[in-house]
């Protein structure tokens, strides 16, 4: 994997956008530098105008979406149109995020990592304001992907600080990332909940900590009568999936 994108500076001279060159240069490094995690093919970039999806792999359809900047990307992404973004997300069908962040200075990819589409559950997508008139799309409204509600295991990071990560490293995180393809929308939002909250507790922790956040449970599931047994079934899945370890009864540890 090259990280240089100054190579790629002549094809942006057409544009006088910064953001439209930034986008060139970068939708044309991914194109060409960036291999499928799942099957290690090549991915090809899709229409102009296909919706919510800007790559998809020739091989095994898995899709992804660009979102690059020279800074540090924000941990509110600006998703597509809001209606369309809640349709993929409940068809399983949301495609994986490429987080990428290049240094303008010398055109380099400093930072890259991938969410996979399984992690966007609903409650991340929160919805903008409609366009209003005289706007030539009033109406439409877009939405933000909420990163600061998914949990830190969810992102494989591939590239950090200039330093391509091992692979071996990358395709383990990524096995375990895409696990949950399979599970409900429903049984994903549950596991991305609880992990959040893991998140914000030590290496080693207990049931009771995390107890303490049984209202942000509520908040979520007002109709829930179970919660404290909805959290144990999700700690039960995230130890099969590696995530933490069981160390004794109520006690748990990180593994990542």
């Amino acid at each position: 994997m090259d990280l240089d994108l100054s190579k790629y500076l002549h094809l942006t001279t057409q544009y006088t956008s910064a953001s439209q060159r930034a986008r060139v240069l970068t939708e044309v490094w991914v194109a060409e530098n960036f291999l499928c995690l799942t099957c290690d093919r090549k991915i090809s970039a899709l229409p102009a105008n296909t919706r919510a999806c800007d790559f998809q792999c020739e091989s095994c359809n898995e899709r992804y979406q660009l979102k690059s900047s020279s800074k540090n990307l924000s941990n509110r992404i600006l998703g597509a149109e809001y209606h369309t973004t809640l349709t993929t997300v409940r068809l399983d069908r949301h495609p994986s995020l490429i987080l990428l962040q290049y240094n303008r200075d010398n055109f380099s990819v400093a930072n890259l990592k991938i969410l996979h589409g399984s992690w966007i559950t609903e409650n991340v997508v929160i919805p903008r304001s409609p366009l209003r008139p005289p706007a030539r799309r009033a109406g439409w409204q877009g939405c933000i992907i909420d990163l600061r509600s998914i949990p830190a295991s969810a992102f494989v990071e591939i590239i950090k600080d200039g330093q391509i990560l091992p692979q071996v490293v990358i395709k383990n995180h990524w096995q375990t990332a895409r696990a949950i393809s399979s599970f409900s929308n429903s049984q994903r939002t549950w596991l991305s909940l609880v992990l959040h909250v893991v998140d914000n507790l030590p290496a080693n922790f207990s049931l009771q900590d995390i107890y303490k956040y049984e209202e942000k449970f509520i908040q979520y599931h007002p109709k829930n009568k179970n919660i404290r047994a909805k959290i144990r079934q999700q700690l039960q899945i995230a130890r099969d999936l590696g995530l933490i370890k069981f160390l004794e009864p109520g006690v748990y540890q990180k593994t990542k």
